[in-house]
Order: C-alpha cells, then structure tokens, then sequence
C-alpha cells in the first residue's frame, strides 16, 4: 500500500513533462522548443521535421519511463524501494533535460543555416515599460494566514503543523510579489500585443499563488477537523491532502495552457519584420545566463513560470542548491530504506523499558508502567496522525479502534507489546526482531 501511494503520487510526472514539451512545438511568441524562429520557418520542411521528430521522441520516453517505474515498484518495494523511486525521479529529471537540449541544438542548427538569428543587440534594444495590472493586495493571503494560523489555538499537539501552513501561505504573497520579473512580454513592436501578454501571464501567476495560500488554509482547517472530528484522524488528513495537492496542481497546469494558448493566438501574426531573439542568453533553451541582466529572477519564455539568471550570485547559488538536491537524493532513499527497514528493537535498561527506532527512542519508565500484554494480532483501523507509516515501521501518534495509540513496532510480524501508562496513555511496541516476549516476561516478574 505504501508502494503504491509513494508512486501514485508521482508516477504521472513523465505525462505532465511529455505534454508539456509537446506543446513546445507549437509556435508561440515565435518560440519553438526553445528557439526563436521568423513566421517562415512554420511551413520549413526541415523544421517542421525536427518538431515531430521531438514530439515522438518524448512519447517514447514517457513511455519508458513510466514502465520502468512499474518495474521498480514490483521488483525493488519494499528491499530498496526508496533508492530506485528517488533514482526514478532523477531520470525522469536528467532525460527530460537532455531531450530538450538535443532537440534544441538540432533546431539552432537549422536556424544558422537558414540566417534567421536576429542580431543579439537589436533584441537587446527593446525594452517596454510594464503594463500596470491590478494584483491582489496582501491581505487576501494574511486572511489565509490567519485562518491556518488558528487550529493551533484548539489542538495544541499539532500547532506546528497549523503555524507551518500559516507561514507558507503568507510566504505565497512574497512568491507572487518578488519570483516574478518586472518587464512586460515583449514580442514584437506591437505594443498591444505586450500589454496583452503581460496581462495575461501576471493575472495568471497571481491566481496560482493565491491558490496555493487559501490551499494550506484549507489543508489546515482540515487537519484540525479530521483529527478532532473524525474517527479516521490520520486518514482523512492524508486523502484531504492528497486530494487538494492534486487539485491545486490541476488548476496551475489548467492555468499554464490557458497562458500558452493565448501566447499562441495573440502571436499568431509575429515574426515579420522585427522580432525579439534571445536564444543567445539560453543555454540549451531551458538555463538564462546573461551577465548584462541584473536580475536574479527571471519569467520563463513561454506560459507562467520563473527561472533564474545564471549570471548573478543568486542564479548560481540556486542551481547549486538544486543539482546538490537531485544528487543528494539517492542518497536520501538509502537513507529512507535503512531506517523503514531496520529492526525495531526493544529492551530494559536502568529501570527504563527503552524502544528504539531510527532517529526516535521511547523511553518508559518502569515505575510509570500501569500494566503490560502480549499481542499477536494489532488493533484494527490503525490511521497515522502524526509520525511514520511505512510497510516495515509503523512511528508515533496513531487512532486505532481501540483508541489512540503510540507505537514504534515493525507491522509485518508479532509478537507486539502492549503497554500501558498509569495515566491511560498505550503504547503498542516490538515485532519483527525485537526481543517481545523476554521484555516481557521480565516486566511480568517486577
């Protein structure tokens, strides 16, 4: 089960990156899988030849990808399951990346031979000023703040969790107003045609923002609500996120075509005359470098995203970061296949009955223990609310049918430990390898 929600979250990735580069052959502010274009090289065979020979380059390995994500959940889950989903995810990354660049040069290439580029200083000539466009104002995202901020006031155990939503919604305000580069769309010398695009793009990218900030104060509201209100605890709070994850994603790639498709139609008629090229400051069409731009943030050349200016600290500071993260994250999944699959063992020590687990240790007094069972079965309906759940460990806070529970105890075989506190507080323990029984023969003859 666990396999399946870890993959079923991401497994789709290769579909979204795959439509998306599709839709990259579609020209639009003259742009074609990252290079400018004037409006003749749309009925050039060799370019024409190029776009599709892309297209089917990218369903191919969509397809690839995704039936070898298949594989790795049936052959790798659970022994190094975590390894091969965060190996997946890098391929998907790396092929994705260098698809896009072969096929760029490829279209460079042509564009040389045919002298289309357009000289770099008389793109570089145009500057437009911005088109003023009506943002929401910072209140619409502290009122989101403030309404995730306020479980934290009614269920004091998860308040972090509550100020944690509350601080990322209030922090989308500052991804509206400052990941976004202040300089209109331009195209072309059609002046309406900038205002246009600009307008467009800014209204788009604030929509995804403010999404996102009433988002968490939903998320939020429905943290609270479940485990508060619903005997499910842990579970409704998993499929409400889940479900508005998946929501908020589907209305930001809505809102990415909807950009792209008006790009599409209001540059229909563009690449006549003069036109803007900067296929010079994109490396690959996918990395901005141009050392003349002081700007750290940047606007992607098509639909609503940014990106960054390789030429500034910043700039290379985050693709630092970035390329640390992807690396790194193999080793994240050794980490994760190490710790979900480890013993969970247990043992008395100085009074104290010691359950040990990667990264936490349950320490129980043996004066505070009210009494203590052997189970062979765990109780029904058991539902994280706060902790672990993998196949191989199951960590902190849990409801069950038989009420909440604490556990630290490998799922997959008994015997377990049932212990309780003198103040009514369970704690379900052991299995797999741990030494169940002689602990509890031992806390039997106290």
């Amino acid at each position: 089960m666990n396999a399946l929600i870890t993959w079923g979250l991401t497994i789709w990735l290769p579909i979204l990156m795959c439509v998306l580069n599709v839709n990259e052959t579609r020209f639009k502010k003259n742009l074609a899988v990252g290079v400018t274009f004037p409006r003749r090289a749309r009925e050039d065979p060799a370019v024409l030849g190029l776009l599709k020979g892309f297209k089917r380059e990218q369903i191919v390995l969509c397809l690839a990808l995704m039936a070898l994500g298949v594989l790795c959940v049936v052959l790798t889950w659970p022994e190094i399951g975590f390894l091969a989903y965060f190996l997946w995810i890098d391929l998907v990354i790396a092929a994705q990346f260098v698809s896009y660049a072969r096929w760029n040069g490829k279209l460079k290439a042509v564009k040389r031979e045919r002298g289309w580029t357009v000289p770099a200083v008389r793109a570089a000539s145009v500057t437009t000023a911005a088109v003023p466009v009506k943002r929401p104002g910072v209140w619409w995202f502290v009122a989101a703040a403030v309404i995730a901020a306020v479980p934290a006031a009614l269920d004091r155990t998860l308040w972090f969790a509550y100020l944690l939503d509350a601080a990322i919604a209030l922090g989308c305000w500052a991804g509206a107003r400052y990941l976004y580069r202040n300089r209109a769309e331009t195209v072309d010398e059609n002046d309406a045609v900038t205002a246009a695009l600009t307008r467009v793009r800014r209204r788009a990218w604030d929509r995804v923002w403010l999404l996102c900030a009433w988002t968490m104060a939903a998320v939020s509201a429905g943290i609270w609500l479940s485990t508060t209100l619903s005997p499910a605890g842990g579970g409704v709070v998993m499929l409400l996120t889940v479900v508005l994850a998946l929501g908020v994603c589907a209305v930001a790639v809505a809102l990415e075509f909807r950009v792209r498709h008006v790009q599409e139609k209001l540059t229909a008629g563009s690449g006549e005359g003069f036109y803007v090229d900067e296929d010079d400051k994109w490396i690959f069409g996918q990395l901005y470098y141009d050392p003349n731009d002081s700007r750290t943030i940047i606007n992607a050349r098509t639909g609503v995203n940014s990106t960054v200016n390789l030429a500034r600290p910043g700039g290379k500071a985050f693709m630092a970061f970035a390329l640390i993260l992807l690396l790194g994250l193999p080793v994240m999944g050794l980490c994760f296949d190490a710790m979900f699959g480890a013993p969970q063992p247990l043992r008395i020590e100085d009074g104290t009955l010691l359950a040990e687990s990667w990264g936490k240790d349950y320490a129980l007094s043996l004066g505070d223990i009210g009494s203590a069972e052997i189970i062979d079965a765990l109780p029904k309906n058991m539902v994280r609310v706060m902790g672990t759940g993998a196949d191989a460990i199951l960590k902190g806070r849990f409801s069950t049918d038989q009420g909440a529970a604490t556990l630290c105890l490998d799922p997959r075989t008994g015997p377990w430990l049932r212990v309780t506190m003198a103040d009514g507080t369970v704690y379900l323990l052991g299995g797999g390898a741990s030494d169940t029984e002689a602990v509890y023969v031992a806390l039997s003859g106290r």
